[in-house]
């Protein structure tokens, strides 16, 4: 049972890491530049650098998992984490910068991976899904703590890096742990996983817009992430630190939101909820983006977070509904789709904002969430046809 409890909280501080890297990155966006003297969409494309990572780190650790053994793999990706943190904090080199984000988002990435097969290993049931959610709201959790790290770090005139150094600290912790457990739990279901690698996927046009449609919600979702902070202070004029409280506010709400929805998917279809949340992300982030008043802001956003948080899974959900019999390939296809979205939201972003400014960027966002119900207009369509 102790190995249990530890194997389940080195899940815990993967997702909790990997967010405290993830969340507060708009917020630095700014001072990294004034820091190394660069253009804020050349610091802006450092984020997908990150996300890449995660993408790349994701799909290397199935076979790396395998190869290397879980738990040299855990260890060796926390020791590369902390010495990259550790790097953020004493570089001056936007180069060292960018290897790092990269390393960080590689081996965040592995951990990812690890968090949710570790999960899956040692817990049935309903227990199983408890852990998965707690997982998510772990994730959200940080999103609260590390922008508020960076808002005190920002206005006391501490290093950019000092929230990050943060992160790096719960990575020593993150290795003690693991050197600690015995991994001998983590026995992977091999006639299970050769049955689905033999299962032959199904294929239409509702799975394979669900994985569209997450590319683009989580395009959608980055870029406001990435640029809402700029936004906000260049719109009603005030300090960066200051705008920058909306990505407190957005991770506060997801994580109310994300265990309000765990029950309320519980009670109803998928396709309601789904479609209903992808109805509020539109209307929300049309206000947010045309509103002239300061203090709705806020509120708008507070709204935003809580509709958002089940995004996510909800995507996978309501996708696997197209299929009789969902496979591996199928769910993967979905989760790459929402990687990459992530990874090159910050890119595709600065690159319009360079040319056209942060309110078109903005703009862009209710405009993804609009292609999407789209897309769950035909898909209904043609599955009430079919």
């Amino acid at each position: 049972m102790k190995n249990k409890i530890s194997l389940t909280l080195i899940s815990f501080l993967a997702n909790f890491i990997m967010a405290g890297f993830a969340s507060q990155f708009g917020m630095l966006i700014e001072p990294i530049a004034q820091y190394f003297n660069a253009d804020v969409n050349s610091v802006a494309f450092i984020y997908s650098l990150l996300n890449g990572g995660a993408l790349v780190g994701t799909i290397l650790a199935f076979f790396l998992i395998d190869i290397i053994g879980i738990k040299r793999i855990t260890l060796l990706s926390y020791i590369l984490i902390v010495v990259s943190t550790l790097l953020l904090y004493l570089t001056n080199s936007l180069i060292i910068l960018n290897i790092c984000m990269s390393l960080i988002g590689l081996c965040g990435g592995v951990g990812l991976c690890i968090a949710g097969t570790i999960v899956v290993s040692i817990w049935q049931d309903k227990v199983q899904s408890t852990m998965l959610v707690v997982q998510d709201a772990t994730f959200n959790i940080a999103g609260v703590i590390f922008p508020l790290i960076t808002t005190y770090s920002l206005t006391h005139a501490l290093s950019w890096a000092s929230s990050y150094l943060t992160v790096g600290i719960i990575a020593v912790l993150m290795l003690v742990i693991i050197i600690s457990t015995n991994f001998d739990l983590m026995v992977a279901p091999k006639v299970v996983k050769k049955q689905k690698n033999n299962q032959k996927s199904e294929w239409n046009f509702g799975i394979l817009s669900a994985g569209l449609g997450l590319f683009l919600a989580m395009l959608a979702l980055y870029t406001f992430l990435t640029w809402a902070p700029l936004f906000v202070s260049q719109k009603f004029a005030i300090t960066f630190e200051d705008a920058g409280n909306i990505i407190t506010q957005y991770w506060a709400a997801a994580l109310i939101g994300a265990l309000v929805s765990t029950v309320i998917v519980s009670r109803i279809k998928i396709h309601h909820f789904f479609i209903t949340i992808i109805l509020l992300a539109f209307v929300i982030t049309i206000a947010i983006v045309n509103t002239q008043n300061l203090n709705c802001i806020s509120y708008y956003t507070y709204c935003y977070g809580f509709v958002c948080s089940a995004l996510y899974n909800s995507f996978v959900a309501y996708g696997v509904t197209f299929v009789k019999n969902a496979s591996s390939k199928n769910v993967s296809f979905i989760l790459v789709s929402g990687s990459a979205g992530a990874m090159f939201s910050p890119a595709i972003s600065s690159l319009f904002q360079e040319y056209f400014g942060t309110q078109i960027i903005m703009n862009a966002i209710p405009a993804f969430y609009a292609i999407i119900i789209v897309m769950l207009v035909i898909s209904q369509l043609l599955k009430r046809k079919k």
